[in-house]
């Protein structure tokens, strides 16, 4: 039983992630042990979304209580300042340990970096509340409903309540290949990719690979930090797809057979940024973007070049 609203700091040993979230607020190992939540209610938690990702798990810090709760991720109403629709619901089973308690969603969220959501808990009556006990200021902003969601209460922030929350799921988008690649003296129209997007720990590999390049061709990948399409030379087919400055990557030859359209380009974006500390856009950050593109040798043509298409990268964690 907790005795009025004493703050004790508990430190937690052996709690080890089974998963880096995509965002966390206040998930460090303390909590305040003197705050309890009460009643059956929804408490719904403002915050910002730092990049783009896929969420597909909720976790809060509980115990001392027994039984299902919900947690769930509401859009914005910014008019109102208040949780405005369901986007996504799971549910857990909340036991005496406190510990991290997690809810798969019933279906993935798509969250859009710098968009304003809610996270939402639907408690039960006197278990620990998920909140940390060493922040200075006020904490972030909440409201509480007892219907459900159907209304919600005042907005309110405390020196007491920093919420503890976690956003578990696939923390990087996809890359996204865009613009228009150029049709080589042959007929090639070489195709740019990415394996998956880089990440600013190393943990994902992504290989860029162009395919379908004209044989016996030499090329390179470069990168800028912004997207700009524009045509590349008069009464050329290409685009050029990064915007200035841009950084070179290594010299490569295409192999395969001269006129065919089998040749191809590839790089290791993290083994080259790794090798490369003081290149264009170092050090990443989650949520950086590059914009990757190819450039490859085609005498005949405008430039004595055609382009490859481009693809965006985004760094996730």
């Amino acid at each position: 039983m907790k005795m009025g609203w004493a703050i004790a700091v508990v430190v937690l040993a052996g709690m080890v992630r089974a998963q880096a979230p995509c965002h966390a607020e206040n998930d460090g190992a303390n909590f305040n042990d003197g705050v309890s939540i009460g009643g059956s209610l929804q408490v719904a938690i403002r915050f910002v979304a730092p990049t783009s990702f896929t969420a597909t798990r909720l976790e809060v810090y509980s115990g001392e209580a027994s039984g299902v709760q919900g947690l769930a991720l509401w859009s914005h109403d910014a008019a109102a300042n208040r949780p405005a629709a369901l986007l996504g619901t799971g549910s857990m089973t909340i036991t005496s340990a406190k510990q991290w308690y997690p809810a798969p969603l019933g279906s993935s969220v798509a969250l859009v970096g710098g968009q304003t959501y809610w996270f939402v808990w639907s408690t039960g009556p006197g278990g620990q509340a998920s909140v940390d006990s060493l922040n200075a200021g006020l904490g972030q902003p909440y409201c509480a409903s007892t219907n459900g969601g159907s209304t919600w209460g005042s907005v309110f922030q405390f020196a007491d309540r920093h919420w503890k929350f976690r956003i578990g799921g696939n923390c990087t988008p996809n890359p996204v290949v865009f613009c228009t690649a150029g049709t080589s003296t042959y007929g090639c129209v070489a195709q740019i990719s990415a394996s998956a997007n880089p990440s600013v720990s190393g943990a994902n590999g992504c290989i860029v690979s162009v395919a379908t390049v004209e044989g016996q061709r030499s090329g390179i990948l470069f990168y800028s930090l912004a997207p700009l399409p524009q045509p590349w030379c008069s009464g050329g087919s290409s685009f050029l797809c990064v915007k200035a400055p841009t950084a070179r990557t290594v010299a490569q030859g295409s192999g395969g057979t001269l006129t065919s359209c089998n040749g191809a380009l590839s790089l290791d974006w993290q083994a080259f940024q790794a090798a490369n500390p003081g290149q264009l856009g170092s050090p990443w950050s989650v949520g950086s973007k590059a914009f990757v593109q190819g450039w490859l040798r085609d005498p005949p043509a405008c430039k004595t070049t055609t382009l490859t298409n481009a693809v965006e990268l985004t760094y996730g964690p």
